[in-house]
Order: structure tokens, then sequence, then C-alpha cells
């Protein structure tokens, strides 16, 4: 064992696998053996390994600004450039891009970004967030607080009630169901609460943390003046 303190791993279960190289999706251990890289490096290299492409750009991006932040005004043309090929890419009118390094620090930014946007407009009332259980949005405090999942929450004494996040329930039928509960009734079931908690109209409400997936649901969100985040959603 090294000095490393590995993320998101059991103290007595770490350096199982030595990753050594990569090439398209696939990646070797330093034993020879060959697997497929599934979660393409926690979805930072879903343009395979081994890109020439991508080896010549960062190459010459690093010849020419290896780093250059955009705090207090400053800015470069590549950050620029890439905003606006981003913004053309999303399915609303004047988008504007955050940039960040991952998605814990994105959910944090956009807890921020909620909190300053209601502050600004005289609701700073409007603060709870609605999670669901089984969800994942980071590891971070503040997006740790939203992933409903045990084992990033257990022990860490998270401001969940200070960040006024509530937990809904999971849409996962199988994992779910109550008894022999059709899946029409468990819909009703966990879909009844937060519809009228929107019904009741958005109060201290600012945002679903949650695909919405069901149309009552995402209606009675939209019509109270809730926001939502999720792949399903165009926030």
């Amino acid at each position: 064992m090294n000095h490393t303190i590995y993320p998101t791993t059991n103290f007595k279960a770490i350096e199982q696998l030595t990753v050594e190289r990569g090439e398209g999706c696939y990646v070797w251990d330093n034993k020879g053996n060959r697997y497929i890289e599934g979660l393409a490096g926690l979805w930072c290299t879903a343009l395979g390994y081994g890109n020439q492409e991508v080896i010549q750009a960062a190459t010459e991006q690093m010849g020419k600004l290896s780093f250059s932040h955009m705090f207090g005004g400053k800015t470069h043309q590549v950050g620029m450039d890439l905003a606006e090929k981003l913004a053309e890419m999303i399915p609303m009118q004047d988008a504007m891009i955050s940039f960040g390094n991952s998605g814990s620090d994105a959910n944090d930014s956009h807890i921020k970004m909620l909190r300053y946007y209601h502050q600004a407009i005289g609701r700073p009332e409007r603060r709870k967030i609605i999670a669901r259980d089984r969800s994942y949005h980071g590891v971070t405090v503040a997006s740790a607080s939203l992933t409903g999942l045990p084992v990033t929450q257990n022990h860490f004494d998270l401001p969940v009630d200070a960040l006024g996040i509530l937990r809904t329930d999971h849409p996962h039928y199988y994992r779910g169901k109550q008894g022999g509960e059709s899946e029409a009734e468990f819909v009703a079931r966990i879909v009844q609460p937060r519809s009228d908690d929107c019904a009741r109209g958005p109060g201290d409400y600012c945002s679903v943390y949650c695909r919405a997936h069901y149309r009552r649901q995402r209606r009675d969100c939209s019509t109270r003046g809730l926001l939502r985040k999720g792949p399903s959603c165009a926030e």
C-alpha cells in the first residue's frame, strides 16, 4: 500500500486492479489481462484510449497554453470557442455554459446558482430541493447530500437538512414495489406525495433533482414554478 487515499473505496479492498495501458475501449492491467472499460474512465474517455486526434489536439494546446483560469474577468479563446459550440448543441435559446471539473462540481455549482437566483429575485425562502432515494449526484459535501445512496452518506455527517434537501421514492418497480403492488399502483403511490407538494404551490421549494419520469409529476412541477434537474429535463 502506498500513500494514496483512494476515492469511494473500501480501505480494506484497495489496489485490487492496477491499470497499465489502454487502447480503444480496452484497458490492460499490469499482469497483461485485458478488460472492456465499460465506464469509459468514469465517462472521461468516451472517445477511446489512444485516440490520435485527441492526443494531437492536447499536445498542441499544452505547447501553446497548458492552463489558464476564468476567474475575475479572465478568459481564453479556447474556452469561449468551446462554450459557443456547446451552446449550439443545446435545445434552448441563448444557452449559457458553466465549465466544471466533474459531475459533483457541476451539482454543487447548480445548488449555489439556485440559491443565488432566488436571493436575487427576493425569494430566499425557496431553498428546498427534492432528490430521489437510490439516486447518484456526486460525492462532494453538497452533491453527496443529494445522492440517495447510504455509502455516500453514512459516517460523514452531511448537511442534508441545512441544505434543504428532501427525499422521495425511487422509480424502480422491481426494487421498490410493496407486496403484490402492480406497476400502475406503484407509480401512483410514489408520484402522489410530490404531486401534492407541487399542487400546494412552490412555497420554499426551488428544484427537483430527478428524471421526472411521469407526465403528471412533470406537468405539476412545471406549472408550479419548480426547476427540474435531470436528463429528461431542459432547464
